[in-house]
C-alpha cells in the first residue's frame, strides 16, 4: 500500500509539476490515503537510508568555488543569516501565540529552508507533521507565485524556462559516500541528534564536494525516490488528520510566508542601499525559496550564479545547524 501510495503521489506531483514534484505529490496523496483511514507504514530502515540520499544530495550543492567565493559578499551573508534567525523567531511567535501550536511544530513550520530537511526533522522529534508539511508547503507554492511577479516588476523581463545540468555523481563515489554518511549518522545519534543520518550525510557530502574529492550529483531518479520515501512516510502519520486544519493552516501558512516575505525585502533594501549589488539579484540570493529555482530565476536577470548559489547553500547549513540546537534545547 505504501509503495502504491508513492507512486501514485509522484506521477501525481510530476504531472502537475507542483513544487518539489516527488515530494509534494506522496505527501498530499499519502495525506489523502490516511484521512481515508488506509493503513499503511513506511519501515524505519527504509525511511533513514531515504534520509541519507536526501543530506548527500543536500551536501551536493557545496563546491570549490563556491567555498572560495564566501569573502567576496561577507555582508550580504551576514544580512541573510540575520533576516533567516528574524523570520524563524518571528514566524514562531506568531504560530504560537495567534494559532496555537506548540514550540517545536512553530519552530520548524517557521523554519525558511529546505522542505525535505525540515520534515525530516519533523518525523524525527514526532513533532505535529501535518501542520508542518502544510504550513511548508504553502510557503513553498506562495513563494513560486510570487517570485517570477517580483522578478518581472523589478527586472522587466519576461521568465523563460532555464536548463539547469548536473553533472552525476560516480556511482563508487555513491558507495563510499554513503558508507561514511551511515557511521556519521550513528556517531551524531550517540549525541542524541535529531535526525542524525540526515545531518551526518549533509556534512560528508559537503566536505566530499567542498574539497572536490566526489563531485557530482546524486542522479535525479534516485533523489526523487528519497523524497518520495519521506513523502510516504510523513503521510502515515496524518491517520488522525480533520479537514478542518486545513483551514487554520491556510491561513497561519500565508500569513508566515507574508512575513518571510516582508523581512527579505528589509534585509535586501539594506544590503542593495549600502553595497549597490542589484537589488532583484540579493533578493534572489537571500529569499527563502528553492536553490534551483532561484538560480533559474537569477539567470533571467544575469546575476552572479555563485553569488545565488552560495547564499541559499550557507542558509540551508545555518538551518541545519542552527536547527536542531534550538530543537535540543526544546526537547
Amino acid at each position: 500500500m505504501a509503495l502504491l501510495v508513492g507512486t501514485l503521489g509522484s506521477l501525481l506531483g510530476w504531472g502537475l509539476m507542483l513544487p518539489a514534484p516527488f515530494l509534494m505529490g506522496p505527501v498530499l496523496v499519502s495525506t489523502l490515503f490516511a484521512i481515508l483511514r488506509a493503513d499503511f507504514s513506511v519501515p524505519e530502515l527504509i525511511k533513514q537510508i531515504s534520509f541519507i540520499f536526501i543530506g548527500i544530495s543536500v551536501g551536493s550543492n557545496i563546491t570549490p568555488e563556491a567555498l572560495l567565493s564566501f569573502s567576496k559578499w561577507p555582508f550580504s551573508i551576514l544580512l541573510m543569516i540575520l533576516s533567516v534567525i528574524t523570520i524563524i523567531f518571528a514566524c514562531k511567535i506568531t504560530l504560537q501565540k495567534f494559532f496555537g501550536m506548540d514550540k517545536k511544530s512553530s519552530l520548524l513550520a517557521s523554519t525558511p529552508g529546505h522542505l525535505s530537511f525540515v520534515l525530516s526533522l519533523g518525523t524525527e522529534t514526532k513533532s505535529d507533521t501535518t501542520k508542518i508539511a502544510l504550513i511548508q508547503s504553502i510557503r513553498i507554492l506562495v513563494l513560486t507565485i510570487i517570485t517570477p511577479v517580483i522578478v518581472v516588476l523589478y527586472s522587466g523581463n519576461e521568465l523563460n524556462e532555464a536548463n539547469i545540468q548536473k553533472e552525476l555523481i560516480y556511482s563508487g563515489s555513491l558507495i563510499v559516500l554513503c558508507l561514511l554518511s551511515i557511521i556519521s549518522g550513528l556517531v551524531l545519534k550517540t549525541l542524541k541528534l535529531p535526525a542524525p543520518f540526515l545531518i551526518g550525510a549533509m556534512l560528508t557530502s559537503a566536505i566530499s564536494h567542498g574539497t572536490n574529492l566526489t563531485p557530482g550529483y546524486v542522479p535525479n531518479w534516485l533523489e526523487g525516490i528519497a523524497f518520495a520515501i519521506l513523502g510516504t512516510a510523513i503521510g502515515a502519520r496524518f491517520v488522525d488528520v480533520k479537514m478542518q486544519n486545513l483551514k487554520s493552516c491556510l491561513i497561519s501558512g500565508l500569513a508566515i510566508t507574508l512575513t518571510a516575505i516582508a523581512i527579505c525585502f528589509l534585509a535586501t533594501s539594506i544590503v542593495y542601499k549600502l553595497t549597490g549589488i542589484p537589488f532583484i539579484h540579493i533578493f534572489l540570493a537571500i529569499a527563502p525559496g528553492g536553490l534551483e529555482t532561484m538560480v533559474a530565476m537569477g539567470g533571467i536577470v544575469n546575476a552572479e550564479p555563485t553569488y545565488v548559489v552560495f547564499h541559499h547553500v550557507m542558509r540551508l547549513f545555518f538551518i541545519a545547524l542552527f536547527i536542531p540546537i534550538i530543537l535540543k534545547k526544546i526537547i
